[in-house]
């Protein structure tokens, strides 16, 4: 069984009951809080020791009482301290706090905040939150005026075309008749509609039909192709830089 010996508290005089294994290490007394070494020795008036104290062991006996530290100023960094550190150790730390910001939408890619805040496409990072993909961003070059000519020229020259064959049809549907008048296709007979003329051997609808069926398909062509350059893609190229 350990031999328990009894050691008097040197700041409040309390009598400890502390086993030998102890004896020349550090403790703290129960009633003050006071840490000392645990040495067997007279308690305070300088009376004999105890019947029944243990005699201080070689380790104990060797080693000086440590020195009380004095408690640092108000100033200094904070120190956390154990259980067996003497003082307050500096300055206690403040509290922590909780930084207050809106609740906003932001973007779930860059965390950037969402413009308007139900924007489905991110103005900042360019990601989708309905697909969740990010666009592809490339830098590009403004087009100038020559970008524009370019792109459009073909365009206005294939309109003009196109009216010019439309008005076109329009005159010889007016005019093929008189143009007629007296060339090698008029006969001497009267024509049956109209007894102050004369017959035409050819009708002027046959000059007329034929002249539209040759410019029908070159009309289509630079119609549609006038219609998607000047109103469907009528941007420009752009031009990525390098």
């Amino acid at each position: 069984m350990a031999t328990v010996n009894e050691i008097a508290c040197p700041s409040c005089d309390l009598t400890l009951k502390v086993p030998e294994a102890v004896l020349g290490k550090k403790i703290k007394c129960k009633q003050c809080g006071h840490a000392f070494v645990a040495e067997v020795r007279a308690a305070k008036g300088g009376g004999p020791s105890k019947p029944n104290a243990a005699p201080k062991s070689p380790k104990a006996a060797a080693k000086p009482e440590p020195k009380k530290e004095e408690p640092a100023p108000a100033s200094a960094p904070y120190k956390f301290q154990d259980d067996d550190d003497d003082g307050d150790g500096g300055a206690k730390p403040k509290a922590m706090g909780l930084i207050a910001e809106e609740d906003v939408p932001r973007c779930p890619f860059c965390a950037q905040e969402l413009d308007p805040p139900d924007a489905v496409v991110c103005l900042h990072c360019g990601f989708n939150n309905v697909t969740r993909t990010r666009a592809e961003q490339k830098k590009v070059w403004a087009p100038d005026a020559s970008d524009w000519m370019n792109h459009l020229g073909p365009g206005v020259i294939a309109l003009v075309i196109c009216v010019g064959l439309i008005v076109l049809d329009i005159i010889c549907l007016l005019n093929m008749r008189e143009w007629m008048t007296g060339t090698f296709l008029e006969s001497e007979q009267p024509d049956p509609t109209d007894p102050s003329r004369k017959a035409m051997m050819v009708k002027p609808g046959a000059f007329i039909v034929l002249i539209w069926a040759a410019t029908i398909m070159p009309m289509l062509r630079t119609g549609r192709f006038a219609v998607k350059r000047l109103a469907i893609d009528n941007k420009p190229l752009e031009k990525v830089k390098k």
